[in-house]
């Protein structure tokens, strides 16, 4: 990761064709490289239940520790990538200036960085124990929050999440899965950010494994740490009623569209699952190009000159630095890759087929962007 004086790179396998094991195996014969130290890895499979999960993720849980002990830490996430069957997304820092230690418990694994008072703990709560949306999800917030609170850190630390939920849009007892998530968040979340706002967040669909929240949480007098919005959508946390699922109770979406972080120098704008939202409306139902269009000027309009020098109190000048791009339809991915393309060339960006939080959404796109 940037901010730890390091990177996150994708790996795919030399054989797109092979069995998933081969895959598995050709991504981690890339991993082992001297001279970068790993933290985290994040595997993307197409496995379509529970059950081919469960088998992935043990065998995956077998091979880590063969090649690298207890050092760090895994997820699987149940996204399939758009040309292979299982990718990995590598997490590196510099040992030399970052000491890090790893946590683990029955749900949650972390890593906590510490230099010269300032720590950063980075990891992820998974729960697949309940059918229903609900349940885990508050199961993974309870864990989170005990998480947290044993290594001395609040929930407004939190600056970035990942919320993957199996089946988003999918109905538990006629309530939607995401609007049950987002109602789970809003409980744990109370008042809590009120002084500092939102974390940056992403809220995707994947097949099968229940609920995985993934974050980074930053405790720090030194760090510049602000939300960045954009002035052409409404804040999520801001939406009516008119755009939300279900009759009752309703909550809103609670995350920001992008982060500013300044630590030891190192400026990055971390943005959120970005989509063809304009106020707080879809734009460009049924049209995958003109929604890549309306998301990307989304994402730019977020470290334009006004904005960035609104957030941060100076002009910087910003370089994308990678991308997720997440796709309803696969047949869309032509399109969508042809016009991600004309803006940003051959920027580092990894695919991924998944769900998005509306039905009339076809896509929505994550990065990161480093300020110089």
């Amino acid at each position: 990761m940037y901010f730890l004086n390091g990177d996150t790179i994708y790996i795919k396998p030399d054989r797109c064709s092979a069995s998933v094991e081969e895959q598995l195996d050709s991504c981690f014969k890339k991993l082992l490289k001297p001279g970068r130290r790993i933290f985290k890895l994040n595997f993307f499979a197409g496995v379509s239940t529970n059950h081919d999960y469960d088998a992935l993720y043990a065998h995956v849980k077998i091979r880590v520790r063969q090649y690298f002990g207890d050092s760090l830490i895994f997820s699987l996430v149940a996204q399939p990538p758009i040309d292979c069957s299982i990718l990995a997304e590598v997490f590196y820092f510099d040992e030399a200036i970052w000491k890090g230690q790893t946590l683990r418990d029955e749900n949650s694994q972390a890593v906590l960085f510490g230099r010269d008072g300032n720590e950063i703990l980075v990891g992820h709560i998974q729960s697949n124990i309940y059918e229903g949306c609900r349940k885990n999800s508050e199961t993974v917030f309870e864990s989170l929050e005990k998480l947290l609170m044993n290594k001395g850190f609040e929930l407004n630390h939190i600056i970035r999440q990942w919320n993957y939920i199996e089946n988003i849009l999918a109905l538990d007892y006629s309530k939607q899965r995401y609007q049950e998530f987002n109602d789970v968040r809003s409980s744990f979340y109370k008042n809590l950010f009120s002084s500092t706002g939102y974390p940056a967040a992403t809220g995707i669909g994947m097949n099968c494994g229940g609920v995985i929240v993934e974050f980074v949480a930053v405790k720090s007098t030194d760090a510049v740490n602000l939300p960045v919005n954009n002035p052409e959508q409404v804040a999520a946390y801001g939406y009516s009623n008119d755009v939300l699922v279900g009759s009752n109770h309703k909550t809103t979406p609670k995350f920001e569209r992008a982060r500013y972080l300044d630590l030891y120098g190192k400026k990055q704008l971390m943005i959120s699952g970005t989509a063809s939202i304009r106020g707080e409306k879809t734009v460009g139902a049924g049209n995958p190009e003109e929604q890549t269009h309306v998301t990307i000027q989304n994402m730019q309009r977020l470290y334009c000159a006004d904005v960035l020098k609104s957030a941060a109190g100076a002009v910087l000048h910003p370089v994308y630095g990678h991308a997720r791009i997440y796709i309803r339809n696969r047949n869309d991915y032509k399109i969508v890759k042809k016009t991600f393309r004309s803006y940003y060339g051959n920027l580092p960006v990894v695919y991924l087929v998944a769900d998005i939080c509306r039905k009339d959404l076809l896509v929505e796109i994550e990065g990161k962007v480093i300020l110089e």
